[in-house]
């Protein structure tokens, strides 16, 4: 063979190597961004709402977390207060010794009205840090320290706080780069999200939180994020929390082993008689999970908490409250799907005139 037919016949291989090259380098440049990313916010293991920093574990390499969501209760609470049911047990809580407590977001009704309340009823009596992933209630907050993302890292174990409000449920590459980062020489990962987006397009789960917010156009999730998990998942236990829990949920909580090494919970209150916490027991090799009620009521293991149980307990909701009317009206026209939707009807309304006068 001539030296050019050789060299013909190497460009192929030549083409593919290099797509393979760009394909790694694409990804290592993102981890790298990521481990810039929690290099540079390493600060943020201090809580933005009371101060406090995560204490080191115990002698046995034991850290306590509690995890819960929805704090500001029931949708109709304009009292500028946390949910009573949290109020009550603020005592409960610092006894228990947690090392952090993780909010599952809509830690507020009103961020920028209701802060000083909440610093005097429970920022300042908590002896625990508190971070919160911002939900959708949380974003007038975003220049007042609410929405800070946080993240930590602990010996074997860490945890990251997502933002999935500010693209409507879908992850950035900056975002999915700080989770493998994250990820990175720990045996546990905790990954705190307000909107469970990885249940609204498997049809495993997307049924039992109908009520919850959801996004106009998709997560992009099984595409975008499941490899990133399953990656993960060859090496490290993720357990990834969120706290979109519609008013007729009929528990606090969820808590689905969906795949070796990945877990979907959902923790959230509403300031009702089924409120409950979640507690996460962190040891060098293995978590142990609890739950507590804030009303003193029984509660099962959380693992009881599954999608069949949920399935078997999810069909009635209550009567409507109409007391409830003028803030569904308020939050349905805030929404960005409103107006996408209201803007798509007005143009297919034109085309169809057109198309009539002609």
């Amino acid at each position: 063979m001539s030296q050019a037919g050789a060299t013909r016949s190497e460009r192929p291989h030549r083409l593919l190597r290099r797509r393979a090259w760009d394909r790694e380098g694409h990804r290592s440049m993102l981890l790298f961004l990521g481990v810039l990313l929690l290099t540079a916010t390493a600060h943020a293991q201090r809580s933005p709402f009371n101060g406090l920093e995560v204490p080191p574990a115990d002698s046995a390499g034991h850290h306590r977390i509690l995890i819960g969501g929805h704090f500001h209760g029931e949708s109709s609470n304009r009292s500028g207060y946390p949910a009573a049911t949290l109020l009550a047990s603020i005592d409960t809580l610092n006894r228990l010794g947690a090392h952090l407590l993780l909010s599952t977001g809509d830690l507020f009704m009103d961020p920028v009205a209701d802060l000083p309340r909440y610093g005097r009823a429970l920022f300042h009596k908590l002896r625990m840090p508190l971070f919160n992933a911002p939900g959708n209630h949380d974003l007038a907050g975003r220049d007042a320290g609410g929405t800070v993302l946080a993240e930590g890292r602990h010996g074997p174990w860490a945890f990251v706080i997502l933002d999935t409000e500010r693209q409507d449920g879908r992850l950035d590459a900056a975002q999915l780069a700080r989770v493998e980062a994250a990820a990175e020489g720990v045996k546990t990962l905790f990954i705190v999200s307000h909107r469970p987006i990885w249940a609204e397009e498997d049809p495993a789960y997307s049924d039992l939180f109908k009520d919850n917010t959801r996004s106009a156009f998709g997560t992009g999730f099984q595409k975008e994020v499941r490899p990133v998990l399953e990656r993960i998942a060859r090496h490290t236990r993720v357990y990834w929390v969120s706290g979109s829990l519609g008013g007729s949920a009929p528990s606090s909580i969820f808590f689905q082993p969906h795949a070796p090494n990945i877990t979907f919970i959902q923790c959230a209150i509403r300031n009702e008689p089924r409120d409950a916490l979640l507690i996460a027991d962190v040891y060098p090799d293995t978590v142990r999970w609890s739950a507590l009620s804030l009303t003193g009521g029984r509660m099962e293991p959380p693992q009881v908490y599954d999608a069949a149980w949920w399935r078997a307990r999810r069909g009635g909701t209550g009567g409507f409250n109409w007391r409830l009317l003028p803030y569904l009206i308020k939050a349905t026209v805030r929404h960005r799907a409103f107006w996408w939707g209201a803007g798509l009807m007005l143009v297919l309304l034109w085309l169809v005139r057109r198309i009539l006068r002609r």
